[in-house]
């Protein structure tokens, strides 16, 4: 009962939803609504024309009024031509635009909430609601709305008509009418039901199709290909098992309409013949009466037809309302402030943090300096924290307890255009976008000129690769940067973040795709670019470790030791032993 309940009000919040979203729109959706009125008005005065001339012909009666009844009835099938042309112009044209203003809305809301947002969530799945969800809308959007509206008007036109030919035939119409509307609504649990469950099985299929596509080299090089495939033919068969039951439940919903609609029809036939026979009716409005009875039902489908995909509609409009819920992980609420007049030194004080509320803590009181033209090395073992600390400098997520500064000043006070003014990130998985390789470097600085982004790449050390490919700078990189190696991607985004010039540098295993003579030349660079420049820096590498003015050693979350390289290997501790495990020394 409570589900029924809750299903019930989801339909009014989505249709309220839906309604709402064409609010902009309003002038060319009324032009919708008159076009489709006009075009059933039109189609049913030409058929009505029509019947009436056959009756009148049948009684010999036609030559006297044929010349004006052919011209009424050239009129109507004209305006109808022009009224179909404007409803599916104006329809589709509202329809379109709707659904990109939704598409514009999740993605502003999926920037706001990721990344903590994109953590239980496959990428194959927010992109089917990015796309295939929304694109369902335009079932509601181009054809339930307006044909609902234009639909309760012709039937009662129709209705006032008939029952100035005769009251009873106004009545039966009027309750086959109602009983083939209602059909969708005695089956709208199931079909909320089954609509949900084929929106769920489409996204785990699109993610598992996605995932198999971005991975195939792995699958290949592990020989995983062929156990990939079935797994992937598993979530078909769900998809498909959903999608069946979705069909038969519509089989059935059109079973019981052609049913209604047939019983009508011979009802009609006879109840009318008999008014025929006792005179109440006149013979040549007999053909009229049926060809009325008949498209009364033409636009009461049209409405049914939608409303049968209303399942899955709601459910594509119930997972777009649950992006656009998501509250942010990370407010915005911090003060515009001057960066320039600010320190550049980070603090991270007393910090503990936790991915979900479900989950152990990962940094636990985690305290450190890094003092502005410093380089500081975050050092531990995998899964001790490291990368969470510079997502948390980031501001990918907020802090559960403590405090991260810089200048002195929480970064939750400052706003999130500040912070990222402040910083330049070379994280640990570069994304390269399908552009060229200058577009790329490009995005550190998207007014700088060609000679800014090659003088970047030089500092990078990637300007020979770059000139050794067949359109240069030009080049592109193709999807994620597949054409391109490991080494080369990461010089690339090391060049984008030479080139934003922030004041504040973060490396997460920025060479760690890198051979060791070009690491040499990276960590040259890099030391230039870190002069008067804060950096904090995630390595495993002893090149890199050893090259630190600073190191914090983080174990399971917790600062162990603070220091030089020099310092810390000469005393008993955390540190000696993590460099005797890894480098043998």
């Amino acid at each position: 009962m409570n589900n029924s309940i809750q299903s019930q009000g989801d339909r009014v919040k989505n249709t309220f939803l839906l309604i709402v979203s064409m609010k902009p729109y309003s002038l060319e959706m009324v032009l919708t609504i008159l076009t489709a009125f006009l075009k059933h008005i039109s189609t049913i005065g030409a058929a009505a024309l029509a019947s009436y001339m056959v009756g009148v012909a049948m009684m010999g009666q036609l030559k006297a009024e044929f010349g004006t009844l052919f011209a009424y009835l050239c009129l109507c099938i004209l305006l109808r031509a022009l009224m179909f042309y404007g409803e599916m112009w104006f329809g589709h044209d509202v329809a379109y635009r709707v659904l990109k203003d939704f598409r514009i809305k999740l993605y502003a809301k999926i920037d706001k909430i990721s990344p903590s947002f994109q953590l239980n969530k496959h990428s194959g799945q927010i992109g089917s609601t990015l796309m295939s969800d929304v694109e369902l809308l335009e079932w509601f959007l181009a054809h339930t709305f307006g044909t609902f509206l234009v639909a309760s008007g012709v039937t009662v036109l129709i209705l006032f008509f008939l029952a100035q030919i005769h009251i009873i035939l106004a009545v039966l119409m009027l309750l086959f009418a109602v009983l083939t509307s209602w059909t969708p609504f005695i089956l709208q649990k199931r079909a909320d039901n089954q609509g949900s469950e084929v929106r769920e099985r489409l996204a785990e299929a699109n993610a598992v199709t996605i995932e198999g596509v971005q991975g195939l080299r792995e699958l290949l090089s592990l020989n995983y290909l062929e156990r990939y495939k079935l797994k992937n033919k598993a979530y078909m068969q769900r998809l498909y098992d959903a999608q069946l039951q979705y069909g038969k439940r519509l089989g059935t919903e059109s079973m019981l309409m052609q049913i209604f609609i047939g019983v009508f029809t011979v009802i009609v036939m006879g109840v009318t013949a008999s008014f025929v026979a006792q005179g109440t009716i006149e013979f040549t409005i007999y053909p009229m009466v049926l060809i009325l009875s008949a498209l009364l039902f033409s636009p009461i489908i049209e409405v049914c037809g939608a409303a049968r995909n209303l399942g899955l509609v709601f459910a594509a409009a119930n997972r777009i309302q649950r992006v656009l819920n998501t509250e942010p992980g990370v407010q915005d609420h911090g003060q515009a402030i001057d960066i320039d007049k600010l320190p550049y030194n980070v603090s991270f004080e007393n910090v503990s943090f936790r991915y979900r509320e479900d989950l152990e803590e990962v940094l636990h009181s985690v305290s450190f300096e890094v003092e502005q033209g410093e380089t500081v090395v975050l050092v531990g073992p995998s899964g001790a924290g490291k990368t969470t600390c510079v997502n948390l400098l980031l501001r990918y997520w907020d802090v559960l307890d403590g405090a991260i500064k810089i200048g002195g000043r929480d970064i939750r006070e400052m706003s999130l255009d500040n912070l990222r003014d402040l910083t330049s990130a070379v994280l640990q998985d570069v994304y390269l976008f399908n552009v060229s390789i200058r577009e790329n470097i490009r995005l550190g600085m998207p007014g700088a000129s060609d000679d800014q982004v090659k003088e970047a790449a030089k500092a990078a050390y990637a300007h020979d690769f770059i000139m050794g490919l067949p359109q240069g700078y030009d080049t592109v990189t193709g999807e994620r940067g597949f054409q391109l190696s490991g080494g080369q991607r990461q010089r690339i985004a090391i060049s984008r973040a030479i080139l934003k010039n922030s004041p504040i540098l973060i490396l997460d295993e920025a060479v760690s795709s890198l051979d060791t003579e070009n690491e040499q030349y990276i960590q040259k660079a890099l030391k230039e670019q870190s002069k008067n420049r804060t950096t904090l820096v995630v390595a495993h590498r002893l090149s890199t470790i050893m090259a630190a003015d600073k190191l914090v050693v983080i174990n399971k979350g917790r600062v162990m030791q603070v220091g030089t390289h020099a310092a810390l290997i000469k005393e008993e501790g955390f540190y000696k032993n993590l460099v005797a495990a890894q480098f043998g020394k």
